[in-house]
This record gives structure tokens, sequence and C-alpha cells, in this order.
């Protein structure tokens, strides 16, 4: 018997409208032979106590009804004629179980707490119940700034989010599991039952992958930073790469392009981003545009879906299967992801799979992107660029998100946008206006560097050689017309020239005068970041790379907002989406892009770093970097070869050092004490005095 219910094929987005199941159950006996059963016209189909179901919204379950209604199965015929591949998916298991804590509420409502963030269901046993009896379970993230349960800060406000309704049978002990519904919860709001006659466990699920690594040091609280990283991934790795576990669900291409590197320090994700990557390879638009999320969510599928939206919101209409994407398709640093996990995955695992695989997708994205470069923006009309005929290599059109959440606030234009009733439709036209040079420039020159490596990787000089050329023109463009002769770029965001200085845009002429405006910058917020999606993940590894490791771990330390430790303090179990979130109870409170901090964790503070010379920690650098208040850190990494062990700690100017290297791998030693050596395999330890 199969239960089948909605699920991502027909959802909020919908790829169709009729419930079906395909699929074929592979019997192998004791003696040897086999016998196939295959979904067919033989089957007979029925209703069941599953009465309603949804990803979001939740279960509706109805205990007293049995199997009823059986009559022949239909052969559906919707959607048939696609391609049919084998599923690469990892499997999504049901992994950590956490018992529930029942409390009141500030308004007296039954509350369990489960003490972790998580993405998952709720196991129920319940006990003495009556027939018709019905317990009611919404889940959420929170306890609002009143104390009260609430999911007002990621519901979106839909009416049904997260619910659970189960009618009981009556019977002395029913338990219940949820068959189709998956919440993103710390908490469980129970109305219908006394605490005393039910017991509650959370259990999480999330794509089965291995745990690789770990990073501890003496600060705690850093520690549990790493553990709410990782927590995030786990919540937001069921199958895709979701932004959150509740209100949007979208695999958003730029939160995993921003995290993937990470990810991999985390946890086994080759197989998870392969499988990922073909959605996307065959999802791509015929311009070489590259969506936002995929599975897609701004091509629907359904035309008749696609008529509904057009009707409600022509402004926003989206395009078609055949069509080209809405107005967000065309941003830089999402649509990027094309190149950049699959760039960074051979970095991390050695696979040329990726390449092999995914390069035409990287190659027609960056095609797109150069061909928009091209595009002339009136409102930059008067710009050098233009008059000296440059602007080939400046991207000035399009919308892009760019340095999305940045702790910032909003434009002077955007506040009087909203004042004048301006909507979101609004907002969006007018930032394709102005388009961000500064960023979709940078972002395509990044892109050009890597399709250049990559070709070079193939054997595909030729094209090696023209992406690394255009990859040239372009930096000596930002750096003439964005970067102005006394380093300014953007006086007020931080962002600015961490991307500058990390995407290589600054010649060396302009570098001292950029990093003196960056510093002017750090000490303006107070050493607090304000960088937002894009550069965060390389605000603290830029720097220390350019001499400020003092005030990179300065911000890492800080406990007030903006910054990483601010919401541990409050409780945090998992990143936030926003900075303050906690503060004002607003936005999702598991987001793992902002974890992106842990790769400066185990590259920088406990030294582990890959090399494209030898990819797949095949030859790995062992290079730690002292700072702030850390007296010892520790970091460790499962490669194929075997595991990477380094641990330093100082005492004054005394500082000890221990590391093991796998065999079959070369690990190249730099240490603070300006001890530098080539290791074989082994493990080793070092003592001596630190400098300065």
């Amino acid at each position: 018997r199969v239960t089948v219910g909605d699920g991502w094929w027909r959802w909020n987005n919908n790829f169709g409208y009729t419930l079906a199941v395909w699929g074929e159950l592979r019997l192998l006996y004791d003696d040897g032979s086999e016998e196939t059963l295959s979904t067919d016209e033989s089957w007979e189909v029925g209703l069941g106590p599953v009465l309603r179901t949804d990803l979001q919204k939740g279960e509706v379950y109805d205990a007293r009804v049995k199997p009823h209604g059986w009559q022949k199965a239909a052969l559906c015929t919707e959607h048939t004629e696609g391609e049919r591949i084998e599923n690469q998916s990892v499997p999504v298991r049901e992994k950590e179980r956490f018992v529930g804590k029942p409390f009141r509420d500030s308004v007296g409502n039954l509350v369990i707490d489960f003490g972790q963030n998580l993405a998952g269901y709720v196991h129920m046993t319940l006990r003495g119940t009556k027939s018709g009896q019905t317990v009611h379970l919404r889940h959420g993230e929170g306890l609002d700034k009143d104390g009260r349960f609430s999911t007002a800060n990621c519901d979106g406000g839909r009416a049904e989010f997260q619910k659970i309704t189960y009618i009981c049978k009556g019977a002395e002990v029913e338990e219940y599991t949820p068959h189709f519904a998956v919440f993103g919860f710390r908490y469980a709001l129970v109305e219908g039952i006394l605490s005393g006659d039910a017991d509650f466990e959370a259990i999480a699920v999330y794509s089965d992958m291995g745990e690789t690594g770990d990073f501890r040091c003496s600060n705690p609280l850093i520690n549990k930073l790493v553990e709410n990283a990782r927590w995030s991934q786990k919540g937001n790795f069921l199958d895709v790469p979701v932004d959150c576990p509740t209100r949007e669900r979208n695999a958003w291409t730029g939160d995993a392009m921003i995290f993937c590197r990470t990810a991999a320090y985390f946890m086994d994700v080759r197989q998870f981003f392969k499988k990922w990557l073909v959605d996307q390879t065959i999802e791509q638009y015929a311009s070489g545009k590259v969506g936002i999320t995929f599975p897609s969510t701004s091509s629907v599928h359904n035309p008749e879906e696609l008529k509904a939206v057009q009707a409600k919101d022509p402004a926003m209409a989206l395009a078609g299967p055949t069509g080209d994407g809405n107005i967000g398709e065309d941003s830089v640093g999402w649509g990027d992801s094309a190149v950049w996990i699959p760039y960074q995955m051979v970095l991390m695992y050695g696979d040329a799979e990726f390449l092999e695989e995914h390069y035409e997708t990287a190659k027609k994205w960056v095609e797109f992107s150069l061909g928009c470069m091209k595009e002339q923006n009136p409102m930059y009309a008067d710009k050098p660029w233009y008059k000296n005929g440059d602007g080939d290599y400046i991207y000035d059109t399009r919308f892009h998100y760019g340095e999305w959440n940045e702790p910032l606030p909003p434009a002077p234009e955007v506040v009087a946008l909203f004042a004048k009733g301006g909507t979101a439709a609004d907002y969006v036209s007018h930032m394709a206006k102005y388009g961000k040079p500064e960023v979709a420039t940078a972002y395509t020159k990044r892109s050009c560097d890597n399709l250049a490596h990559m070709a070079r990787i193939l054997g595909k000089i030729e094209d090696a050689e023209h992406y690394a050329a255009l990859a040239e023109k372009i930096q000596a463009a930002y750096d003439k017309y964005l970067i102005g002769n006394d380093g300014t770029i953007q006086p007020g965001h931080q962002a600015a020239y961490i991307r500058a200085l990390a995407l290589e845009l600054v010649s060396e002429a302009k570098k001292p005068l950029v990093i003196a405006q960056l510093k002017k910058e750090l000490e303006a917020a107070d050493y607090h970041l304000n960088t937002g999606f894009l550069s965060t993940v390389y605000l603290l590894p830029t720097l220390c790379d350019n001499g400020l490791v003092d005030e990179a771990f300065r911000i890492l330390e800080q406990t007030t907002a903006p910054g990483w430790l601010h919401p541990i303090t409050l409780g945090a179990t998992t990143m936030l989406e926003n900075w303050n979130g906690m503060d004002v109870f607003r936005d999702s409170f598991n987001h793992y892009s902002f974890g992106a901090v842990c790769q400066f964790l185990f590259e920088y503070a406990a030294g582990i770093r890959p090399s494209f010379g030898a990819p797949g920690f095949r030859e790995f650098e062992l290079r730690p970097v002292l700072g702030g208040s850390l007296t010892w850190a520790e970091g460790s990494y499962k490669t194929q070869y075997g595991t990477i062990e380094s641990r330093w700690e100082r005492d004054g100017k005394h500082f000890v050092y221990t590391c093991s290297v796998p065999a079959g791998t070369i690990a190249h030693l730099i240490l603070p004490t300006s001890c530098t050596k080539t290791l074989n395999a082994g493990n080793y330890r070092f003592e001596g005095e630190l400098h300065g």
C-alpha cells in the first residue's frame, strides 16, 4: 500500500494538479530469483485518514477513518512527455530526536520547547483520548517580545501555517507522526489535550549526508556559532538547499553559492550538490539566464497556474517554461552559482565531473552576463566609461539583489518610494533602473576568472585565454571607473571595499588606499560588520589577508548587533536571516547563509586550507592565524584520504601546534613562529615562540 499526498509537485507553486504515483518494487528472493511490481492500471486507489496535506500549511488526519472507496486507478498523462532521468537525490531521513518540555507562555498557552530549532515534525503519543477529540499542534521558531508563542516572524501573514490537526479515534494510547509535512520550529503550541496526557518528541529530518568536519576553540560563543551553523545546514538541506524551512522554502541559488564551501566542511555534500546542479542545468533558460531558485518558482511549469498569476499581478507576471524568467532572474551573485558551486566542489573534492557536466551551463551564464554588460543604461549616459568606450566592461543594467540584508538604513530614494505608496514591484523596477554596477561588474569578473580556470582544467585552452583576457579588461575598467583615486568606492559600505579586495579588482597602486578607506569604515562602525549576503563570507579572510588580523577577530567576537555572536547571547540555536531578528522578532530564525563565516574558522583559525594545485586535499596548507581572545583552537576535516587534524594553543608567547596528515597527502605548514615545512603523512608536534 502506498499513501500519496501533496509535495513539491502540487504546492504553492504548482508544477501540476494531479496526484499520481509512479514506481516499482523489486523483490529479491532467497533462491536468487527476482520479481518486479510496477505501478499500472491493475492498482486500485481509495481514500484514507489523511484528509489534507501540504508541505507548509500542515496536515489534517482523522484516525477514525479507514481506507475506503477502492476503485481502479486511472492512468495519468499530465507532464509525461519530458525525459526521465535517474533519481540522484541523497535520501532524506529521520535523524536526531528531541524530547519536548511543556510550559505555559505569557498568555497561558500550552507550549512544548524542544530546545533546538530544526526542520522536521513532531511524533506525539496521546493517552486516554475520546473518539472525535481534536488535537492541534502549531509549530514556530520562537516566542515574541512579550513571551508569547508566535509564528509572526516567519509566516508571511499566512492564516494556515505549520499546523497539524489530529482527530482521535479514541483509545488508551494513540501515536501519530505527520506523513508529508515538514516544519521549521523549536516550539509547538498544543491545543485539545492536557500536558499530562501526552508526550511530544521532535524528529529532525534532512538529507542523509555524513558529517565531515568540526571546529572548537577557547571561546564558547564561537563554538556555539559553529553548532548553530551546522544545524542551519541540517535544517535547510532537504533534498535541495532551501533558504529557510518556514516562510519560503525556496532553493535560492545565491544562498547556496555563498555557503557551499562551508557546507563541505560540515558534511559530505558532493552528491547533494551534484543532484542540485543537474536541476540547475535542466532549468537554465535558453538565453543562458540562470534562475534564482531550483526547482524554479519563477518559471511556473503549469500553464494554467501561469495565467492565474498573471491575472493577479501583471506587473510581476512570471514566465512560462519556454520564457525567460522574471525580472529577478538577471541577478549576478545568484546566477553565478552556475559557475561558483561546481568550481568549489572541484576544490573540495577533486572531482572533475562537476566541471565536465556543468561547464556549458556555466559558460552560457557568463555569456548572458557579458551580453548584459554591453547594454547601455541611460541613467549613466554621462559616465566616463561610456565616453571612453569602456561601457562593455561595466555592468550597469538589470536588477540585482546585491548585498541583500546589508544591516544599513535603506537609501533615501527607497524610503521615498514606499512613502508614496510604492509596491514591491515598484521597488524591483526602481532597482532595475539603476542597476548595481559595483556588484554586477565585480561578480562577472569573478565568474570570468573561474570559467577561465575551469576551461584550463578541462583542456579548453582557447576558452581559458578568452575569459582570462575578459577578466583582465573588466578588472581594469572597475579599477579605473569605480574606485576613486583616493581609494573610495561606496562610503558607508564595508562590502564595497571587501568585494574589491577579495575579488582582486584593485590595482596595486590603489590597494593601500582602498585598505585605508576600509579601516575608516570599520572604525566608523565601531568594529561591527555591515556587509550583506554576498560579501560577508569574504569579510574576515580579506581583513586577515590584508594585514587587519586584529580587526577581523574583533568583529568576529562582537556580542552586540550586528554580529554573529549577538543572537547566541539571546538563545539562538541556528543562524538568523537578519542580524537583529530576535531583538525585534522578525524574519527567519533558521537561515544558513551567514553561517559561511565558519569557512574562516576552518581555514584561518584552524588553518586547514585546500589548494587548487592539488584539489580534494591531496595537497593542502596548514596555516593557522591567531587573534582575538583565543588561546587555543582546533579543527578537523575528513577527506577522501583520511582526517586532517590541526590544533594550536598559546600561553603568552609560547606556542604549541599539533597536526595529523592523512596517508597519500602532503601538507604545507606555515606557522606564526616562522616555521615552514612540507609534511608527508603522519602526526606532528611543534613548539616555538611567537614574534611581535
